[in-house]
């Protein structure tokens, strides 16, 4: 489809009832402002097929991540649902269905779509259980892998909630005494509310993130021991052989405990396993993984507990240099690499 917006070498502004815009080249990248990646994600999801809630949801999650400069599970990230919308492993047409079967208890099918869509579909109505009941839980199945799982963090500790999530993925890694991918890289996430801004961590449950594995393979460099094993099950420092093999969980038997802990959360409501789930960038099927979502009031168990649990993190870092779930100002620049730019480009001109 056609591009709606322009995106012109130099600043540009548009008059009133519109926002201004500004994009530069620099070094071969794009420098961006949020406003216009919004509208260039936007554009690239329409012109991959999506409807306009899919690009929306798809859009904010992606500024959201690279304003957090977290580029891996930004416009990177958005490259692999462009190019699943095309093959058809993402359902551009996407009308999440919910049930509340207790009061504390969402559940959404995301229709073979994006997750983030979902989360949005039922965002408020979980919002207001957690209000009215102290807490609540929504767990997501058939979904698109989830991107960025603090995403989803944010945007609850951005309302008072505490918030703990948890997601599988296509099997990517093996567990403790495995030598073939079992299970997804398991991320989760957990985020403290506050009124100077969140706290919160994400981290997959491998001992290395698979997009970094893959962009090391493309680079054709190496990784660093104890991180994957080829495909014969093998130790590597080989990025393409373990690419073609299987990644590892941090801390052994520990870590693996954790992943599969994270699985079997994520698909309480009906999910795939992550043995089961079709690849997330090959094939024309939906991996049909799911989210695990808890938000709690934290007042409904101490009114002070923001500012006591702030005290003590603050205490943490000012004394003993842990730094936990460390703040960071949003970007107001954002840099997309030439190649990341040039894709994105090709399908909002599609």
């Amino acid at each position: 489809m056609p591009s709606s917006v322009p995106f012109p070498a130099d600043a540009d502004s548009v008059g009133s009832g519109t926002m201004s815009i500004r994009e530069e080249r620099a070094a071969g990248d794009r420098r961006l402002t949020p406003a216009l990646l919004h509208a260039a994600c936007e554009e690239a999801v329409r012109g991959a097929g999506g409807s306009q809630a899919v690009a929306g949801a798809l859009a904010r999650a992606t500024v959201a991540a690279e304003r957090r400069g977290r580029p891996t599970v930004g416009a990177a990230h958005l490259l692999d649902c462009l190019r699943a919308l095309r093959d058809g492993r993402l359902n551009g047409q996407a009308r999440p269905r919910a049930g509340g079967p207790r009061a504390a208890v969402l559940t959404v099918d995301a229709d073979a779509g994006p997750v983030q869509l979902a989360f949005e579909s039922v965002r408020e109505e979980l919002l207001g259980r957690v209000r009215e009941l102290g807490l609540a839980v929504l767990s997501v199945r058939n979904g698109f892998t989830a991107g960025e799982l603090g995403h989803y963090v944010h945007e609850l500790t951005g309302c008072g909630c505490v918030a703990l999530a948890a997601a599988n993925s296509p099997a990517l890694m093996s567990v403790f005494g495995a030598r073939t991918a079992l299970t997804g890289t398991n991320p989760i996430a957990f985020g403290l509310p506050h009124a100077r801004g969140p706290r919160v961590f994400d981290q997959a449950t491998s001992a290395l993130a698979w997009v970094a594995l893959r962009e090391a393979a493309g680079r054709g460099e190496a990784i660093a021991p104890g991180r994957a094993l080829d495909s014969e099950g093998r130790p590597t420092t080989d990025a393409g052989a373990g690419l073609a093999g299987t990644l590892l969980p941090f801390g052994g038997a520990k870590g693996s405990n954790i992943a599969v802990m994270v699985e079997l959360l994520a698909v309480l409501s009906g999910a795939a396993f992550s043995l089961d789930a079709p690849a997330f960038d090959s094939g024309g099927r939906s991996p049909g993984t799911g989210l695990f979502l808890l938000a709690l009031d934290p007042a409904a168990f101490d009114p002070a507990f923001a500012d006591r649990a702030e005290a003590h993190l603050s205490r943490l870092a000012a004394d003993h240099g842990a730094d936990f779930g460390r703040r960071r100002e949003p970007l107001e620049t954002i840099v997309l690499p030439a190649a990341v730019w040039e894709e994105l480009d090709g399908f909002r001109r599609t």
